[in-house]
């Protein structure tokens, strides 16, 4: 039995943003600088941003050294920083739920892999996110999910009981850390899944189709 919940962590992109247009605009961009020849479109790769930088790249280069995939995976992210927030918009439903917590003083908070000089103009630029009571990165943790140790820091930072804390997020690395955390967990089915992904699968302890289902809660 899921007990009640009384404190929110979320994943950041494809959870609470949908970063997608402009992550997969830095790929085309890559792309043509190494005048690889693509047939990128937002619709086909969306499945790959929960998955990271280094599935972005590896989706479009085929079998790069590591050397090489290290210096695309850094030149992606560099071309990305200079686009962010161009087309980034958070998901529908999810401006109504932040506004549900704040005036019910639930505590609520971001952890994700995304690295740190990222996510935080994001977070900072984004009026709804700046009440966040955390920003948790995993390269200020020193380790990502599915490890739960950035899930567990955010918990610390906002003296939270572990098993009334809810983390949502849409890939399965974010259900395996919150069950290595001791908390309950969501998938965000509106959010980054793949068509071999089996969110059923998962064992989370909640599924939803769109954000405002959380209030039931």
């Amino acid at each position: 039995m899921a007990k009640p919940v009384e404190a929110v962590l979320f994943d950041l992109d494809g959870t609470l943003m949908d970063t997608a247009v402009d992550m997969i605009h830095a790929l085309i961009t890559l792309a043509d600088n190494h005048q690889v020849k693509h047939q990128l479109n937002v619709a086909d790769y969306r499945q790959y941003i929960s998955k990271g930088a280094v599935a972005l790249v590896m989706s479009v280069f085929d079998n790069p050294s590591p050397e090489m995939l290290e210096q695309l995976r850094l030149e992606y992210l560099e071309i990305y920083q200079q686009q962010l927030n161009t087309h980034s918009q958070l998901f529908e439903g999810i401006a109504d739920l932040l506004q549900h917590l704040n005036q019910n003083n639930i505590a609520w908070g971001i952890v994700t892999n995304k690295p740190s000089w990222l996510a935080k103009p994001i977070v900072h630029n984004t009026l709804e996110l700046q009440q966040s009571q955390v920003l948790i990165c995993a390269d200020e943790v020193g380790v990502g999910k599915p490890n739960p140790k950035p899930l567990l820091l955010a918990a610390e930072k906002m003296n939270l009981k572990h098993e009334h804390t809810l983390y949502l997020g849409d890939a399965q690395s974010d259900i395996v850390a919150a069950h290595a955390a001791g908390m309950q967990s969501a998938i965000a089915l509106w959010g980054y899944l793949a068509p071999e992904d089996m969110p059923e699968e998962w064992l989370a302890h909640f599924s939803m189709e769109s954000p405002l289902e959380l209030l039931k809660l």
